[in-house]
């Protein structure tokens, strides 16, 4: 601790007495007093013989003197030291952004400014640098999953902790306080709380951490290649890696259609059970990740439509699931899913970006007014209409590039739908918003939900998924009259639950609602023959509608 600093000065007073004369007296003072400066003042009285009629005006003037000069002094001390806490923060953001600035490796070759992060990273995923650079991907993200670990480990331990003292306290036999109860739940939920906001910035930290050093790598890596380094040798980690086993039988099957009058245009279709997590999580080194990353700067993305809760929050929900799957694997090419809702939100409270429509646009449904984005007064979420969509973007997910996130109630989507219900409205509206963002993979889930609940019978989901079809088929034939001739995958993903005779029903139904070019077999006496697709075109037997 600092001496405390002191100031010599001198009070002066001055009296009348009789004759006409006045009496000045000089006092040294040293500031700040010793002790009371009331005690100070009738020792002064007593040292300069202050006479008893001028004794009330002394010690007025002594006690507004003193209060004054040592008001100044804390002053002075205080702007010294806001001077002081300047510059020693200023020094210590210096050292912080020293040890955090991320070095950019000045090139000796030609790497142009207008080139995009983007554009570098396909390139390099398109060289001999692909290995490396996977391997430095999985390093960051087992580095991010063991901090990940910790975490949630350490919150089970207070959960457990909080649970044991809450049974204890409620299981004593005797009488229990209900204020008690309530204050001891409040003091654990501001525990656990305080825990996971601790974490939150520890991982936050991190993965800005690891993405500067990334970027940074990527440039350099980049530069070396044009250099002239040979990266053929680098050999990846090659960590044993086996894919989970599926708990549940496998059903699939593709189809190839046709859509179109004149001109047509071949789509693929392709059945199957899955749970829609197995498509977003995964092993670091599942081959599927090698897939999307060659893919992820290319005009062929993967999109998923996701069936959301109607309120905006990380914290329920598939969303929640979705932002939990996204944690454990950095994200080095996007902002992070927190980050992106957050962009969303703002968009979704000026009402001049829910009337505008672009590509880049997170909203897509400019038919839905202003009015009914509301927000809720309590826990300060935005409740969205039915069939409100948004896009977030990742380059974490193991088979999708983008998410669709389509707004819904739990009602919503285990009742009965028609062609122009909300809903249905909101699945043609993410398949334009797909369309216009060159996803030319989409998964969709056909009963617009990801598990079948004891209410949803055979009948229901014959019913759901013929509606469904119908929906994107209308999609299809509406994109092609524009001139659009992309050839699209759409991928209709089925509950893990749904029964094998229900998929076959489904399996069956497909081609009577899209049409599934087919060889015809002629019958030539005692011997059949299949005609070719270019047979049946000589012949002008190929259908000519959709």
């Amino acid at each position: 601790m600092s001496p405390q600093k002191t100031k010599s000065l001198e009070f002066e007073f001055s009296y009348d007495v009789p004759k006409g004369k006045t009496v000045n007296v000089a006092i040294p003072l040293s500031l700040p007093l010793s002790g009371l400066p009331t005690d100070h003042a009738e020792v002064h009285i007593r040292e300069s013989r202050i006479p008893c009629f001028a004794e009330d005006n002394f010690r007025e003037d002594f006690l507004r003197f003193v209060a004054e000069e040592e008001d100044k002094m804390r002053q002075e001390e205080g702007d010294v030291s806001l001077e002081n806490l300047e510059m020693e923060l200023r020094d210590l953001a210096e050292v912080w952004e020293d040890e955090n600035r991320v070095a950019t490796p000045v090139s000796t070759h030609s790497i142009k400014q207008e080139e995009e992060f983007g554009q570098i990273c396909h390139k390099l995923y398109h060289s001999p640098v692909l290995h490396a650079m996977r391997a430095e991907e999985n390093r960051a993200a087992h580095e991010l999953r063991g901090l990940v670990k910790k975490r949630n480990e350490e919150i089970k331990k207070i959960q457990d902790h909080h649970i044991m003292a809450m049974e204890g306290y409620v299981n004593n036999g005797g009488h229990v306080d209900t204020t008690a109860v309530n204050d001891l739940a409040a003091s654990q939920i501001e525990q656990r709380q305080d825990c996971e906001v601790k974490w939150a910035s520890e991982i936050s930290h991190l993965m800005e951490k690891q993405r500067k050093e990334f970027y940074s790598w990527v440039l350099q890596t980049f530069d070396e290649s044009l250099g002239g380094k040979d990266y053929t040798s680098t050999i990846p980690n090659t960590d044993s890696y086996s894919p989970e086993p599926q708990s549940y039988p496998k059903m699939e099957e593709s189809f190839s259609i046709c859509i179109g009058s004149q001109l047509k245009i071949t789509h693929s279709i392709r059945l199957f059970v899955d749970n829609v997590w197995n498509l977003c999580a995964g092993h670091p080194r599942a081959p599927e990740r090698l897939q999307t990353a060659l893919s992820l700067y290319t005009n062929s993305l993967s999109g998923l439509i996701l069936l959301v809760d109607n309120r905006l929050n990380l914290y329920s929900g598939n969303t929640h699931k979705l932002s939990k799957i996204c944690e454990v694997f950095p994200e080095f090419h996007f902002n992070p899913f927190d980050q992106q809702l957050n962009t969303i939100r703002q968009k979704l409270l000026n009402p001049d970006v829910v009337k505008r429509r672009t590509p880049t646009n997170y909203l897509i449904d400019d038919t839905i007014p202003d009015s009914v984005v509301k927000e809720d007064d309590s826990s300060g979420d935005l409740i969205l209409p039915t069939g409100t969509c948004y896009l977030t973007r990742h380059s974490n997910l193991k088979q999708v590039h983008c998410v669709i996130h389509l707004a819904s109630t739990v009602h919503e989507v285990q009742g009965e739908v028609s062609s122009r219900d909300p809903l249905l409205i909101g699945l043609k509206s993410a398949l334009k918003l797909a369309s216009e963002n060159n996803m030319d993979n989409l998964i969709i889930p056909l009963f617009l939900t990801s598990n079948l609940e004891p209410n949803m019978d055979h009948a229901w989901c014959m019913k759901r998924c013929e509606v469904v079809f119908k929906c994107v088929k209308g999609f299809m034939i509406e994109v092609g009259s524009t001139g659009v001739t992309t050839s699209k995958t759409f991928h209709f993903i089925l509950p893990k639950n749904t029964t094998q005779k229900t998929f076959q029903a489904i399996s069956s139904m497909l081609p009577s609602i899209f049409r599934v070019p087919c060889p015809m077999v002629l019958d030539q006496g005692s011997r059949k023959k299949t005609l070719t697709v270019q047979e049946l075109t000589k012949l002008n037997l190929l259908p000519d509608s959709s």
